[in-house]
């Protein structure tokens, strides 16, 4: 039972590393012109919408925006996460 919650922990710990080094060296490598492409990225996803029923309003939406750098580390993190192993 403690070995899954700490391979869970671990799983969401490296993805969220990989999705904020992405960033932040896509950000950086922008202005790099031989490395400029690992910022590049797309945005997918569904635009914000309201529904108004006069005594409730939702709002349903959900935006990903994700570069190169990001799709990469992804990659390498969960790469990483296959091959480590955890001692009980």
């Amino acid at each position: 039972m403690k070995k899954g919650i700490l391979r869970t922990l671990l799983l969401v710990v490296l993805l969220v590393l990989a999705v904020v080094l992405g960033k932040v060296i896509g950000d950086l490598c922008g202005g790099i012109s031989f490395l400029s492409w690992l910022g590049l990225s797309a945005q997918f996803g569904l635009q914000p919408c309201t529904l108004d029923l006069a005594i409730l309003q939702v709002t349903f939406g959900l935006l990903v925006n994700i570069n190169v750098a990001q799709a990469i580390l992804l990659f390498v993190a969960i790469l990483v996460y296959s091959h480590i192993h955890i001692r009980d």
